[in-house]
């Protein structure tokens, strides 16, 4: 079952219908470039127009339930699947062994569920925050979360660990936002963002080291491979400023 994201060529075997699909410029760069500039022509435009839908607290309460509960049930397939194939204690099948066709379609609709995610910023806009208040973390997140999970699928191992770490994390993200935990968990759950994207960015850098068949996806996909290094630690760098700005020195802010 073949899979590749270019952003000059996109291969996609359909699970269980023996269909592929082949896409080439200028269908690529919509895809993915085009993606980042479509979220923030919404987030300029057309989420401003829907304040009253969005402020709505029954509105957010489902939109983040509905994401954890979906986060959690991504999390736990894949926790499950590495312990029925033993992959979670062979690092090198972890890597290297590819995924089924069941999966695969998890792992679509976990990188589709990066553009769900684009109605947390139509909430915090409706609650009548300014996009400088909202902040380039965020934004900046939301707007490059679905390419760079385009081009993780490219490799196993990051594809599997990518929904592993990620919904983790935000299975317990979207249930804070949701419900409020203590207010002890943010940090925890701020720390956790960044040991992910740390792991994550290390497993990408070690599936061409330890699986042959994938040694040289870095030279024959260079940008491709480049893209998870260009993004992540920009994702690390202001999730720790955050951490700093937040929990360290604080002085007299409230943490909410």
């Amino acid at each position: 079952m073949k899979y590749l994201f270019k952003f000059n060529y996109f291969l996609f075997d359909l699970p269980y219908i023996n269909r592929t699909i082949e896409l080439f410029p200028p269908w690529t760069y919509f895809i993915s470039i085009g993606s980042c500039i479509l979220y923030l022509i919404l987030i300029r435009t057309v989420f401003p127009l829907y304040k009253s839908k969005f402020a709505q607290q029954s509105f957010a309460i489902v939109h983040y339930g509905l994401l954890c509960f979906y986060s959690l049930v991504a999390c736990l397939t894949v926790f499950f699947y590495l312990i029925q194939t033993n992959e979670i204690i062979h690092w090198s099948e972890l890597l290297c062994s590819p995924i089924p066709s069941w999966l695969r379609i998890l792992s679509i609709s976990f990188t589709l569920s990066k553009i769900w995610e684009w109605f947390d910023t139509a909430i915090l806009i409706a609650k009548g925050h300014s996009l400088s208040k909202i902040g380039f973390l965020h934004i900046y997140h939301h707007a490059t979360t679905f390419v760079l999970f385009l081009s993780i699928m490219n490799l196993p191992g990051s594809e599997k660990t990518g929904i592993l770490f990620n919904g983790f994390v935000h299975a317990l993200m979207y249930y804070h936002f949701a419900f409020r935990l203590p207010k002890i968990c943010r940090p925890v759950i701020t720390t956790l963002q960044i040991i992910q994207l740390l792991t994550s960015i290390y497993i990408w850098y070690s599936i061409p080291n330890v699986c042959h068949e994938y040694k040289h996806f870095p030279r024959e996909n260079f940008f491709e491979y480049i893209l998870p290094y260009t993004l992540v630690p920009v994702y690390c760098l202001f999730f720790f400023k955050f951490f700093l700005q937040q929990y360290l020195f604080v002085s007299s802010k409230k943490i909410e």
